[in-house]
């Protein structure tokens, strides 16, 4: 037993060559990896560099920009100077170098051979190249790389903005045609259009007294006057009202205006022409010489008894015109009016340049606000200045409406008091209450059905929907209010800005992203240069310390494989 252990080799004795390991000395196959941002620091460790090598690496690149400066033309310059364009230089120059006699360059290549003899000494080269692996791998590169999606989100961003100030400059120049569609106003001249709009304010009047005195109003009128004598008669057996506590019952009481309206538009026909009118003024004129006390002239001084009798008759009448005439008070009014001449003979001067109204007509009509007065029926255009000549054409109670708040209040005021008065018959006789106390009344109330009031209300609301359209107010609020005009003519020009603001901006925009174009385009081949730079290096690094090591496989791993 013992034998036999004692013939068994003890392990851990060294065997005879051949019978050990095979190549216990060989050379390890392992690839080397080194991380890019590392690589001074490896080599450093591994003896391969030099501890002052960055003081080192200064002085090299010192001499390199000195002999930078004093490159030959046809030499070229390159983008950045480092070992790699030193080596660059050095060989093209030393194609046409001359060398000593130990074969060395001379001159210029000469000095070029001894950079680059600098950077190789030492590994001095492969520290600069670490450094711009570093830089380009987390400055250069990523720089550009963000540059380019920003300047191609830029340009998505400029693009949607261009498409948006198109739609916006479109919608801006419909918005302000279809303002100046509704005013009636063509947008050239705004502020002689809005000055020019007043031209159909007599128009629109005049066709709201049309269906004023239409039927239907006379007989809405009649109607409510009916109903207020029978509602206010005394009974049979009842002592005699007051009259004074008695309630209107007249037309000329309960509507004043309306009625007044009326009896001037049955006077004066609507539509009359101008040779009637003109005949017509010159009877009232003979008619103010000839009867006196049918006017009422509004004389400020003392009363005489021919001016009260005139005051009497036109109280009387209804009918009186207020001349607005102040006399100093010591005048004689009776011996003026006799001393005065015939009506023929009197001079007036109305401060009318007859010649300057005739060319502001011609250059209305030229404008086309000839159109507007025959499409619209609104009469003729070039007599709606304001002055003695609109007044002639028109009738007196257009004109007057045309000019006076407070008569145009009145009158809407009459309209909305028998509009309510129709409404509530409306309600009443809708119920079925109305019935009985109809049944007494008299046979011209009976005979006004819920249809005839129906009509009667509808006639006025569309009196009352010509007299406050929108259309109305405004030209109303142009002709009375100057700021108003104004601060609408302005809001329409900034109306009308809004199409050239947006082009403008369309335009602008369109040059930004041309601008970014070029930018993107120049960028796209500095990225380029830098991706091939950095791998050009990386493979010489891994290359030059494979050399070191006798051809192992170096790697230089990490960010850099990802970003080239």
């Amino acid at each position: 037993m013992a034998s036999a252990k004692a013939a068994e080799p003890a392990y851990g004795i060294a065997r005879l060559i051949g019978e050990g390991y095979g190549r216990p000395d060989g050379k390890d196959e392992t690839p080397i990896d080194i991380q890019y941002a590392k690589i001074a620091e490896w080599l450093g460790v591994r003896k391969h560099l030099p501890a002052d090598w960055r003081k080192r690496l200064q002085a090299i690149q010192a001499a390199l920009a000195t002999e930078a400066r004093n490159l030959p033309p046809d030499v070229g310059q390159q983008d950045s100077m480092s070992y790699f364009a030193a080596k660059a230089i050095r060989d093209k120059l030393a194609g046409s170098a001359d060398k000593n006699m130990f074969g060395s360059l001379k001159g210029t290549a000469g000095s070029w051979d001894k950079i680059v003899k600098a950077y190789e000494k030492q590994s001095i080269h492969l520290a600069e190249a670490g450094n711009i692996l570093i830089r380009n791998v987390d400055f250069e590169i990523p720089y550009f790389k963000k540059l380019a999606e920003k300047t191609q989100q830029q340009l998505a961003d400029q693009e949607h903005k261009h498409e948006e100030y198109l739609r916006s400059a479109e919608a801006a120049t419909k918005e302000y045609d279809q303002k100046c569609s509704e005013l009636g106003i063509k947008g050239r001249n705004i502020p002689r259009e809005l000055a020019q709009l007043q031209q159909q304010l007599p128009g629109l009047f005049q066709d709201a007294l049309a269906d004023i005195n239409s039927p239907a109003i006379a007989s809405a009128m009649d109607h409510y006057a009916a109903v207020t004598a029978y509602a206010h008669s005394p009974a049979p057996d009842a002592a005699a009202p007051d009259p004074s506590q008695t309630p209107p019952t007249d037309l000329k009481q309960l509507l004043p205006h309306l009625q007044a309206i009326r009896s001037n538009n049955h006077l004066q026909q609507l539509g009359t022409n101008p040779s009637d009118t003109a005949n017509r003024t010159e009877d009232e004129a003979v008619s103010v010489q000839g009867d006196s006390q049918e006017i009422q002239w509004d004389v400020t001084g003392d009363e005489s008894p021919r001016s009260q009798e005139s005051a009497d008759a036109a109280n009387a009448g209804g009918a009186a015109i207020d001349w607005d005439v102040t006399i100093d008070p010591g005048a004689d009014t009776t011996e003026a009016e006799a001393s005065s001449p015939p009506a023929e003979a009197v001079d007036i001067s109305w401060d009318i340049d007859i010649t300057e109204a005739a060319e502001q007509t011609q250059g209305l009509n030229s404008e086309g606000g000839s159109g507007q007065g025959s499409g619209q029926g609104f009469g003729p255009p070039e007599l709606l200045n304001g002055n003695a000549e609109q007044e002639g054409i028109w009738p007196e109670s257009v004109v007057r409406l045309t000019k006076d708040t407070s008569c145009r209040t009145a009158l809407l005021d009459d309209l909305h008091e028998l509009n309510a008065f129709l409404l509530q018959q409306m309600q009443e006789m809708a119920s079925g209450g109305h019935e009985s106390l109809a049944s007494a009344a008299p046979e011209s109330i009976q005979r006004v059905g819920l249809s005839g009031v129906q009509q009667q209300s509808k006639a006025v609301t569309n009196v009352l929907t010509k007299m406050t359209s929108k259309k109305v107010q405004q030209l109303v609020m142009i002709q009375t209010s100057s700021q108003y005009s104004s601060r609408l003519a302005r809001a329409l020009q900034q109306k009308g800005s809004q199409h050239e603001k947006f082009l403008r901006l369309a335009r602008e925009t369109q040059a930004k992203q041309e601008e970014q174009e070029r930018s993107l385009r120049s960028n796209a081949p500095k990225l380029q240069g830098l991706i091939q730079e950095t791998r050009r290096i990386k493979t010489y690094v891994e290359e030059t310390i494979s050399v070191l090591y006798s051809g192992r496989q170096v790697n230089i791993i990490g960010e850099i494989n990802n970003v080239i």
